[in-house]
């Protein structure tokens, strides 16, 4: 019989059952090879996959091919000891039958009951190629196969072992092959440089491929695994979870579904996580459903994993208790968690407290651990919960509203201490709260302690206001310019600065829609002096601030955004043409939309302030009135295709109008028209986010919009590090903003792909190119696909450039704190490197040279104002020089009068 049962198949062992089915050259290769090896061969191997198994391959675009690189697919149950010697005996004794039609089939095919041979992609072609590359593939992958095996499979006696795939187990058989799917050959290729093996194929009348193996134990056992993997149709299988474990299986960054992935060689897909289902508490008993692609015993491996996560997982518990009052948690926590960290050693789980101050402080506690600990910590917390309120007295008492935030000290540091020292906590009433009385809450023979000790610590506390609005009367609006002096102020680091020096704390406003008729920053220390000091610091700053440094220009709002984002290059040139800093107005900071932008002079000639002012305010009108195309258009969409238009948080409409950085702002409804979907910004960019919406729209409304789409093209190697990114953090970006998946493979065959370089030079390194494969929603697949090309094209412009430079000038071209260099980089958007100091790092060949490095045209820009900078530093510094000569000079002049005169 030509075919054998599939079950007996899989019960029996691999070499016995496809012995009769092998060509004679096949055969007589085995029966020697295995004869001289026999003892030499692997015997822990699991199954093949069966003839009879089914082929379930329900979404293609995960079904890529595993190939070097993976952790290996185990395969196939190898003989049993016992068993060995009886299988040899009867091959040595089997002669072959020349008559045999099987094993030597006619030419014809004339008989009726004759087997059509079948289509495979690599049956006879694709195995002849492989065999033809054998030698060069054997001479190219031999010094590395060499350099990565360890000494015993170096060493080890080479083995011929023998894998057997079913034809309709196999890729290559497939109506339709799998994304990333090349050929069987191809394959069988990179499986040989892989692993240092040489393979023959060869594929009888049924379709079955006979694979024969020659290697150390070590690499035959590897290569079979790969060929598994790489060459076998992948099934869907789908499983439920329990969803509180989906974050556990995932790990952090996906660290543990990677892991998975790569011991099984199976894909794994969650489905994507809502919103609502993030601010929903999910149930034990809440299920979700995890996709598995790929072959079954990878399916069963990565199933074993997902399962012991879970069981590991379920077996625990996480809960919140929300009936406990927030002004107890201090005392339910002791002085530094000592209560609660000896609840979390002696049942052994997780107590997380909510922070003493902040937004948080009265969110519920949350305990992790064994279900029934759990359930006893939770008992625990309760009834120490109900003796401190039967315990427990209050007593108030009225200190300076702006000492109160003081009181609490840095995360909650003082009210620690507090605790600590009198058993009693403090509650302060919030910001908003106009009251000034602080409650003491403790036990009532330890009240008066709690009463002495808080007021000890209030006047500890030394706090010096300054009122910006005060410091210039003059100014046409006073509490307006005070807020600028504070924007300007904060955004130089002043105030962290004059903390560092005097020892003080700094406290400004953070919400300037609350600074109606003041705006105070506070200087506070222990030590008054330091306080005064801070003050007076603060005080000199703003002094030297005047009205007349200030202007301010106001434009239309919705241009805000358009100009800071579209023509943030020429704020960049305004700024350091007039040597002013603008200020546009944030909406969130101030609490809704303002029109005034905010101007500051800071050149060292204040005489030429005015000029330079209405220079700088010129220019950015000019930049409204060149924005005379910006256009707002409104929609009519219905309302249940806004939710597919935005995508996945947000992803798609990010595709749609080029990220979180666009100059396009769109809003979905409105007050009156739930369908209406408003597009504003510079008009081609609208008509071009209006017409990608629209075919969304169309795609959503003929049920074409599916997130199944991919696309494949090729970059050059030498910048896929850098589309990648340190720690893949663009890739990562690309892949959270515009939710696809990207994979970038191992170098490919040189090729044209669809990446052109500007330049006709192309260096050898550029003619390696890598395979990008983005999947996803279309839309956001092809934006995707745009970014990468346009940073590619981008990184084929950049050049490096040195400037020497000599290294005591070097401070004052990188300013203080990085001011003078960081506002080059952003003027030119270029790189620029002053050479390590620290602890002579820097060569001497090296530590004069200043590296820039960006596109030709801007580190060449850049390149010339610091050449430029340099050399104005340098003459300032000869002047320098020159005057203090001439200083020191008058001044032994006049010590050489008066010793005359003394003399006389």
């Amino acid at each position: 019989m030509e075919t054998t049962d599939a079950s007996q198949q899989q019960q029996q062992p691999a070499a016995t059952t496809s012995l009769d089915s092998l060509p004679p050259s096949a055969k007589l290769a085995l029966l020697h090879a295995q004869q001289a090896n026999n003892n030499a061969l692997d015997a822990n191997e699991p199954a093949v996959p069966s003839a009879e198994d089914p082929v379930v391959v329900n979404n293609a675009a995960f079904a890529e091919p595993i190939i070097a690189g993976d952790v290996p697919m185990p395969i196939g149950h190898h003989p049993q000891q016992q068993k060995k010697k009886e299988v040899s005996t009867k091959r040595n004794n089997e002669k072959l039958d020349l008559a045999s039609e099987s094993a030597f089939p006619s030419l014809s095919s004339s008989g009726t009951n004759n087997r059509p041979p079948a289509l495979s992609a690599w049956s006879s072609s694709g195995a002849s190629r492989v065999k033809a590359s054998q030698p060069m593939a054997r001479a190219a992958s031999s010094p590395r196969a060499t350099s990565r095996a360890n000494s015993s499979s170096s060493t080890a006696t080479p083995i011929t072992d023998m894998l057997e795939l079913p034809a309709n187990q196999q890729i290559a058989n497939m109506p339709s092959k799998p994304l990333g799917f090349k050929s069987s050959a191809d394959v069988i290729q990179q499986v040989m440089n892989k692993t240092g093996t040489n393979i023959i194929a060869s594929t009888n009348r049924s379709g079955t491929t006979t694979f024969l193996i020659q290697g150390s134990p070590v690499d035959v056992a590897k290569a079979k695994r790969e060929l598994v993997a790489g060459l076998v149709v992948k099934r869907t299988v789908e499983i439920a979870v329990p969803a509180i474990t989906r974050r556990f299986i995932i790990g952090t960054k996906g660290k543990n579904l990677q892991q998975i992935e790569s011991k099984s060689g199976v894909r794994i897909n969650f489905p994507p996580r809502s919103k609502e289902e993030d601010d929903v508490e999910l149930g034990e008993d809440e299920k979700v459903n995890v996709t598995l692609v790929g072959d079954a015993t990878g399916i069963a491996i990565a199933k074993a994993e997902i399962d012991k996560i879970v069981g590991e997982k379920t077996a625990k518990q996480t809960i919140k208790i929300d009936n406990i009052d927030s002004k107890y948690y201090l005392h339910l926590a002791g002085p530094h968690n000592q209560a609660i960290k000896g609840l979390e050693q002696e049942f052994n789980v997780k107590i997380q407290m909510p922070p003493l101050v902040g937004e948080e402080e009265s969110a519920p506690i949350i305990v992790s651990g064994d279900k029934e600990k759990v359930q006893t910590v939770k008992q625990a917390l309760e009834e120490r919960y109900a003796q401190l309120q039967n315990k427990c007295r209050t007593a108030a008492i009225g200190i300076p509203k702006r000492q109160h935030k003081y009181l609490a000290g840095k995360d909650g540091v003082t009210l620690v201490e507090i605790l600590e020292e009198s058993g009693c906590t403090i509650e302060l009433p919030p910001l908003e709260d106009p009251s000034e009385d602080i409650t003491i809450r403790g036990p009532d023979e330890r009240l008066i302690e709690g009463l002495s000790l808080v007021m000890a610590k209030a006047r500890a506390v030394h706090v010096n206001v300054l009122d910006l609005a005060d410091m210039h009367k003059n100014a046409s609006n006073p509490l307006e310019h005070g807020k600028t002096m504070l924007k300007y102020l904060r955004s130089r680091g002043k105030f962290t600065k004059i903390e560092a020096e005097h020892n003080v704390q700094v406290g400004v406003p953070t919400n300037f829609a609350t600074l109606s008729k003041s705006v105070p920053v506070e200087f506070v220390s222990k030590e008054q002096n330091d306080a005064m000091e801070g003050y007076k610091a603060g005080y000199e700053a703003c002094r030297a601030l005047t009205p007349e440094l200030f202007s301010t220009v106001d434009i239309e709002p919705h241009l805000h955004r358009h100009i800071a984002v579209r023509h943030a290059r020429q704020l960049q040139r305004i700024k350091s043409r007039h040597a002013v800093e603008i200020f546009i107005p944030d909406e969130k900071e101030e609490g809704g939309e303002i029109a005034t932008i905010s101007i500051v002079y800071e050149g060292k000639e204040p005489e030429t302030a005015k000029e330079a002012l209405e220079a700088a305010i010129n220019d950015i009108k000019k930049i409204a009135a060149d924005s005379s195309d910006f256009v707002s258009k409104t929609l009519t969409i219905p309302a249940e295709y806004h939710s597919t238009i935005s995508g996945p948080n947000g992803t798609t409409l990010n595709a749609i109008i080029g990220g979180s950085d666009s100059a396009v702002a769109v809003r979905f409804g409105s007050a009156d028209n739930a369908n209406a979907v408003n597009v504003r910004g510079p008009a081609d960019e609208v008509n071009k986010a209006i017409s990608e919406i629209n075919k969304v729209y169309d795609a959503a409304k003929h049920k074409e919009f599916v997130s199944s789409y991919s696309t494949n093209f090729t970059i050059p190697a030498a910048y896929s590090a850098h589309v990648i990114g340190k720690a893949g953090g663009n890739i990562n970006k690309l892949k959270e903003e515009l939710g696809v998946k990207i994979d970038i493979s191992d170098v490919a065959a040189n090729g044209d792909g669809d990446f052109k370089t500007s330049s006709s030079k192309k260096n050898k390194h550029l003619q390696q190119k890598v395979n990008v494969v983005i999947q996803g929603i279309q839309t956001n697949v092809e934006a995707a696909k745009n970014r990468i090309l346009v940073l590619v094209e981008e990184l084929a412009d950049q050049i490096t450039l040195n400037l020497n430079v000599p290294r005591e000038f070097h401070r004052h071209l990188i300013g203080p704190n990085g001011r003078y260099v960081r506002k080059l980089e952003d003027k030119y958007n270029v790189y620029v490197k002053f050479p390590k100091t620290a602890n002579g790092t820097a060569s001497p060949s090296d530590e004069n040279t200043i590296t820039i490095r960006g596109r030709k045209k801007d580190a060449s820009s850049a390149k010339e104002e610091l050449q430029e900078l340099y050399e104005y530093e340098n003459d300032e510094q000869k002047k320098r020089k020159e005057r203090e000569a001439a200083h020191e000079q008058r001044k032994k002049q006049q010590q050489e009068k008066q010793q005359a005169a003394q003399s006389s």
